[in-house]
């Protein structure tokens, strides 16, 4: 979306070293000037600053499904048909699974630090 765009503008703007980073990755990335999707798909640290910008601005403040099935939900019931709600703005600033939640580091989604969260830190 053109906020997601915006804000990934906003933050790469306020670290230049990113902005080199990025710069640095994206020459050496391929050698000529028209760039393919394939080109564009070996920029992992590109993919790591725009899935940290994401976390850190979503797009969309929160999910909404319908229960499918009575469920329980730690001591609660669930009955089928409620309306459930994950409040993704919350949910990316976990200190236990995104310490100093509010830092901006694309580091976060190196292979080995996902490895490390909840697979559903991050949707």
């Amino acid at each position: 979306t053109a906020s997601a765009v915006t804000f990934i503008f906003f933050v790469v703007a306020e670290h230049p070293d990113v902005q080199q980073k990025l710069c640095d990755e994206i020459e050496a990335s391929s050698p000529h000037s028209q760039y393919t999707v394939k080109d564009y798909n070996e920029l992992r640290y590109m993919d790591r600053v725009i899935k940290e910008c994401l976390r850190l601005y979503p797009p969309v403040p929160f999910i909404g499904r319908t229960v499918s099935e009575d469920s329980w939900f730690a001591d609660h019931f669930v009955p089928k048909g409620s309306m459930a709600n994950v409040h993704i703005w919350d949910l990316y600033r976990d200190p236990e699974q995104f310490p100093d939640p509010e830092r901006f580091d694309p580091d976060r989604f190196l292979p080995e630090n996902v490895e490390k969260r909840n697979p559903y830190a991050y949707v």
